[in-house]
């Protein structure tokens, strides 16, 4: 009988694989549970995406985009042959919120939130997809709801579906960076305490900040690794190939050439930092939405391909005074017996967090 449970459970919810698509890279990693009741890494690779095929999250090649997925294969050459896939949406072009909602009927939520997406969003709803969370609060009673909710652009959302469809990929979801990363990273989603998850891509950062069971908030900015990038190679009059080896090397190091490359590498740093204060800020200033959450953030998690920047850690901290660590994106594999993981540098495993969340998603945690 349990295997005819399995069975109906994989026929009636196939498991999907986790794709990330960004201005730079896209990458998948494929799970399936084992017999002891955790994930094993069956599939995972990553490919280039040639620049001006995604910008800032929009697909303006969608030919050029479509055949190279057609031809994905993973980190041992495989072509990628599963059809069911769970994939990203780009944060920037996202509006995320928690709204407070009177205590009305829940068949009535949805008309009043369509009321306070016309007085936020520069938008029309019908340009508009939009999908909502009523979220249980932590501790207490409510006299409102809480309502976390998500909206994109419909002619974005569509340009993913059709490249996706056109490929011959079934797509089971979509869903924001800041979700699936969050479901990689937090090891207590129900837990009090509340973070920033600063996710440091190569063309943007995201900033989610995530407490009591739910995001809360988040933003983007157009800054990320290759502004970094940039700094090195025009500071120290250096190729873009070695002001990548400086960064990932080297990075903060202050003893390097008497400082010259932490010099370089500060203006960029320091719009990050900014963000995150303002961050800071913005949950001191928004009680209403802290019902039993800790009331102070005191923990930054670091995600995405510069997370690993040598020294941010030790500067972000002293700089910020709160406690910052590297996120763990395997985490909620490595608590489960015998789970195999896939061959990546420890430096290379945080690139996969976006992708290991939507992988979970996809196997069905």
């Amino acid at each position: 009988m349990k295997f005819l449970e399995r069975w109906v459970d994989t026929i009636t919810h196939p498991p999907a694989f986790g794709l990330d698509i960004s201005d730079r890279t896209a990458k998948f990693i494929q799970l399936a549970k084992n017999k002891n009741g955790g994930f094993d890494i069956a599939q995972f690779g990553e490919m280039e995406i040639s620049e001006g095929i995604v910008v800032s999250g929009e697909i303006k090649k969608p030919a050029e985009l479509g055949k190279l997925l057609r031809d994905f294969r993973d980190a041992d050459g495989k072509r990628v042959r599963d059809r069911f896939v769970v994939a990203s949406l780009p944060e920037e072009k996202s509006f995320v919120r928690v709204i407070q909602l009177p205590k009305v009927k829940l068949q009535e939520v949805d008309s009043v939130i369509k009321w306070e997406l016309e007085g936020n969003i520069p938008l029309a709803l019908s340009e508009l997809y939009f999908d909502y969370e009523v979220l249980d609060p932590v501790a207490n009673h409510l006299d409102h709801y809480d309502v976390l909710v998500t909206a994109f652009p419909k002619s974005l959302v569509d340009s993913y579906v059709a490249v996706l469809k056109h490929e011959g990929f079934v797509l089971v979801a979509l869903e924001l960076e800041s979700q699936a990363i969050s479901r990689a990273v937090i090891e207590d989603p129900g837990g009090k305490e509340a973070v920033i998850i600063v996710d440091i891509g190569a063309t943007h950062t995201g900033f989610i900040i995530f407490g009591g069971g739910s995001m809360i908030f988040t933003v983007s900015i157009e800054v990320g690794g290759k502004d970094f990038d940039e700094a090195i190679m025009k500071g120290l009059g250096v190729s873009q190939e070695e002001a990548r080896n400086l960064k990932k090397n080297i990075g903060l190091d202050r003893r390097f050439k008497n400082g010259v490359l932490f010099e370089a590498m500060v203006p960029t740093l320091s719009v990050i930092m900014d963000e995150i204060k303002k961050q800071l800020w913005f949950y001191r200033d928004h009680a209403e939405h802290r019902h039993g959450i800790d009331p102070e953030i005191r923990r930054i998690i670091l995600s995405g391909g510069d997370a690993n920047l040598v020294g941010l850690e030790k500067h972000l901290s002293l700089a910020l005074k709160k406690e910052v660590v590297v996120a763990r994106p395997f985490v909620k594999i490595l608590n489960k017996e015998h789970a195999t993981l896939p061959p990546l540098k420890k430096s290379d495993i945080i690139r996969y967090t976006t992708t290991v969340g939507l992988a979970l998603r996809g196997a069905g945690y």
